[in-house]
């Protein structure tokens, strides 16, 4: 199997495709919050009303952990009070598990489940 991406070459990949999409990308800050997404998008409606997205990213390795469990969990708490988006994304390489994880979790109310993967194109050899 092919090494997946990492946690961090996820993040700033959906950072960066969120970014192309009209979404503004932030660092969250909360006092007293222990698990905070891995980053915020915001984007302006046609209306001119900012929404805001959480967005918990994990790869292969952390999506079996309890720290991510907690995260994820308190995350969606938060979001189902405050009314903003929640986006929980995986690796493609591990999609079976990560929507196993989503349902286990309870997230499916508040969340959207997105598993990424890069496919590169191999260029072929002209004969």
């Amino acid at each position: 199997m092919e090494k997946g991406l990492t946690k961090e070459e996820l993040m700033e990949l959906m950072a960066i495709l969120m970014e192309e999409e009209g979404f503004e990308i932030y660092e969250p800050e909360a006092e007293g919050e222990e698990y905070l997404p891995d980053f915020l998008a915001v984007y302006e409606n046609e209306e001119g009303e900012r929404q805001q997205v959480a967005v918990q990213v994990e790869d292969c390795n952390t999506l079996n952990t309890e720290e991510a469990e907690k995260k994820a969990k308190a995350i969606a708490e938060h979001c189902r009070r405050s009314g903003e988006g929640f986006i929980f994304v995986v690796p493609i390489e591990c999609e079976e598990e990560g929507s196993r994880k989503f349902e286990e979790w309870g997230l499916s109310d508040v969340a959207e489940f997105i598993p990424i993967g890069i496919e590169f194109e191999e260029e072929e050899e002209e004969e």
